[in-house]
């Protein structure tokens, strides 16, 4: 008989390679989580483990986010408008919201924008930092306005004023870190204006994220992250503590 190949080993395999999650699993608990999110203990909190004989306090690693990151492009020589995510609102509209003349993709090479756009609405999160990066650096005081729609009319809207994040200790006059926690779902996207004849780079870092098939191995539709392990110039958001586990049993956090 031929061997099959399990690529639920395998990609919890290139998770702890590639996330930082260092593949630990105590035989008492239940079976590892072979999805894409790896295992609990995101934020590098204690659990407790607890029997009748016995605690202990074992400290997890914190998961590192893998971010998404979009290139923006402005082929034309006059400011256009950007608009991010929102597939409820612009999946079926043409650039997808943006204006005609801009050209929004993502950095890896082998993930398209609407798969992007898809995943954002099915697995919504929400960011700890958000990295822009340019070579002009007009750019990078140009507002982020961030938008919920909601289906019965409600609308909310709140402006991200980019130049209030630059730091004493900003070196670098191209990369501004805005460590604000937006959250990302089929309902909300984000808006700016691109500069005429620029390229821009945007990279969102989750702290949280949402898989509810995380469930059907057992584990919690909730996958929390720790800090991006890159340098920033002012304080992150962190993601909230996960929990604790009691007798093998994992209990969420009540702490906000």
């Amino acid at each position: 008989m031929q061997n099959a190949m399990n690529i639920d080993a395998y990609i919890q395999m290139a998770e702890e390679n590639f996330s930082g999650a260092d593949g630990y699993q105590d035989p008492n608990l239940r079976d590892i989580d072979l999805s894409f999110e790896g295992e609990f203990g995101a934020d590098g909190s204690e659990f407790f483990y607890a029997d009748a004989q016995q605690s202990q306090v074992a400290q997890v690693p914190a998961k590192q986010p893998t971010p998404y990151q979009v290139n923006v492009t402005n082929t034309t020589p006059t400011p256009l408008t950007v608009v991010l995510f929102g597939l409820n609102t612009y999946l079926l509209t043409p650039n997808f919201g943006s204006s005609v003349g801009v050209i929004v993709t993502p950095a890896q090479v082998n993930v398209s924008y609407l798969e992007l756009l898809q995943q954002s609405a099915s697995q919504p999160f929400e960011t700890s930092l958000i990295r822009v990066q340019t070579s002009n650096p007009s750019q990078l005081t140009q507002i982020l306005t961030v938008t919920s729609k909601d289906a019965n009319g409600q609308l909310c809207q709140i402006p991200i004023i980019t130049q209030s994040y630059f730091s004493a200790n900003q070196f670098q006059s191209t990369i501004l870190d805005i460590p604000y926690p937006v959250k990302i779902d089929g309902n909300t996207y984000i808006t700016f204006p691109i500069l005429g004849a620029t390229t821009a780079t945007y990279t969102f870092f989750p702290a949280n994220k949402i898989n509810a098939s995380r469930i059907l191995g057992g584990g919690s539709e909730l996958q929390q992250y720790g800090s991006p392990a890159v340098p920033v110039a002012i304080p992150m958001f962190t993601a909230r503590p996960m929990g604790v586990r009691n007798g093998g049993r994992l209990v969420k956090s009540t702490r906000r």
